[in-house]
């Protein structure tokens, strides 16, 4: 009998953590144990109410991009497809250069908005692979349209808001870009 009730009592315990609309469990648990869903409603509550900085925002949203499973990954995704647009700015904002590509490459429909502010990141003074890390970020952006790369990048360079050395580096880009299609052309089985 005593297995029976154990049993019952688990199953419901279950169905009760489950319950999205009453889990009070996971609204009180420390930010690394949430759900990515409810990681990213924390991360709007506190854009909404201004209680930190970007700066102090940061750290939290390099914990939402963590390396997660395929299951996890797949409800950031869901969740961050959600969001409307300008939260979308304000988590891209927030994010680090080293977070820019994999949140980037979250946004569902990315505008000119979008490239910009992934362009306009400042790379750290001590940072030796300034060239890899734009470069990962010029991918980010070019993976959903080669075009809106080119359309940010042009209007940044345009208006002289883009740091010293990228004008260099994205026509180095560029050519990087016409090397792998040529490649391609050559080998087109080749493709990763």
């Amino acid at each position: 009998m005593a297995g029976i009730e154990q049993s019952w009592l688990v199953a419901h315990m279950a169905s009760f953590l489950n319950n999205k609309k009453n889990n009070w469990l996971e609204r009180c648990l420390p930010f690394v144990s949430k759900s990515p869903e409810m990681k990213i409603r924390w991360l709007i509550t506190v854009f909404r109410k201004g209680v930190l900085s970007q700066e102090e925002i940061t750290p939290y949203i390099r914990l939402l991009l963590a390396e997660k499973s395929g299951e996890e990954q797949e409800e950031l995704r869901t969740a961050f497809r959600e969001l409307d647009v300008e939260m979308q700015y304000r988590f891209l904002e927030a994010a680090d250069i080293y977070d820019t590509p994999k949140l980037f490459a979250l946004c569902p429909n990315p505008t000119l908005r979008h490239a910009e502010i992934a362009l306009l990141k400042k790379m750290p003074p001590y940072e030796k692979k300034t060239q890899f890390i734009l470069d990962k970020i010029f991918y980010a952006i070019s993976d959903h349209s080669r075009e809106l790369l080119e359309q940010a990048a042009e209007l940044l360079i345009r208006e002289g808001r883009t740091s010293p050395n990228f004008k260099e580096n994205y026509a180095r880009f560029q050519e990087i870009l016409q090397d792998e299609e040529f490649l391609l052309s050559l080998y087109p089985n080749a493709r990763g």
